[in-house]
């Protein structure tokens, strides 16, 4: 799980294959891929890593403050720089392969519009000095300490949030201390990456249905604790709707509210990478990252 024990493992040669790797950085990547026995492959992923906001705490209760964060990231910068092209935007949580997908409200990297919307919430610096905003104390923002990769864009988005004029202190915790904080809404700000499940739109109800909130000691998948009585009978029809093309329209009509209410900010798919010696054949993997492929794995 430790990035530089598992780059360290993979030069040593006591690893013959790393399927989706997701915690080394894309240089990392790069350099793997130069070494005279490794190979690094790249397939299009439909995962998702998102900044997730609990939307039960001031300010991320307000959707104008909301918003202003996702204006206020240059995701494309991000992916082009820091990511070596090894991602592709995302603008909801279903992969656009989805059947049921639409891209809802998009946010293209606005800071005018974001601190608009600041200025919209009274959070204007009032001495006119500056875009600082008037918070008792920072957003705290959660992440992995264990992805070297996470701790790079998190610094960015720090500073991208920073130039709009929200201060940001990152707390980095080690994965299953994040998770458990994240279920029990323990935080103001978090970012993960969701795997698996969002090719299928149903996905749609248990991330932002109210009954997918997690109960006090329970389990759930609303961890942004989102609730909204307009979207939650349009996602129980779509769920029960025999009829694909009234489904469609009805999942169309829950991402549409979802991505303007925007209780999580959809990043990017992260490309599915493989690091493996250069003897081993059968090297492939489906965008939801499905581990069938191992079946047909060869060593020469």
């Amino acid at each position: 799980k430790e990035a530089t024990a598992l780059q360290a493992e993979l030069l040593a040669g006591r690893v013959d294959c790393a399927p989706n790797v997701t915690n080394l950085t894309p240089d990392t990547f790069k350099s793997l891929g130069q070494n005279a026995n490794l190979k690094v492959d790249q397939f299009a992923g439909a995962n998702i890593v998102y900044v997730g906001f609990n939307v039960k705490v001031a300010p991320l209760n307000e959707v104008k403050f909301r918003q202003a964060v996702a204006y206020a990231i240059d995701r494309e910068r991000i992916i082009r720089d820091l990511l070596l092209g090894q991602a592709k935007i995302a603008h909801s949580i279903l992969p656009a392969e989805s059947w049921a997908y639409v891209p809802g409200q998009v946010y293209a990297f606005d800071p005018g519009k974001a601190k608009q919307l600041l200025d919209e919430l009274g959070m204007k610096d009032p001495d006119g000095d500056g875009p600082q905003m008037r918070l008792p104390k920072p957003i705290i923002f959660k992440m992995s300490g264990g992805s070297a990769a996470t701790r790079q864009y998190g610094a960015i988005i720090q500073d991208y949030l920073k130039k709009v004029g929200i201060p940001v202190e990152i707390e980095t915790l080690e994965a299953n201390t994040l998770t458990d904080q994240h279920v029990k809404g323990e935080y103001q700000m978090v970012t993960r990456m969701s795997v698996g499940g969002n090719q299928d739109p149903i996905f749609l109800r248990d991330l932002f249905a109210t009954s997918g909130i997690p109960a006090p000691g329970g389990t759930g998948f609303n961890r942004s604790r989102y609730s909204n009585p307009e979207l939650d009978p349009i996602l129980d029809a779509a769920a029960n709707s025999a009829d694909p093309t009234k489904a469609k329209e009805l999942y169309a009509k829950a991402q549409e509210i979802v991505s303007r209410d925007v209780p999580m900010f959809t990043l990017w798919y992260p490309s599915i990478m493989i690091i493996s010696r250069k003897n081993v054949g059968g090297v492939t993997m489906k965008a939801d990252g499905d581990w069938s492929f191992a079946r047909n794995l060869t060593v020469q």
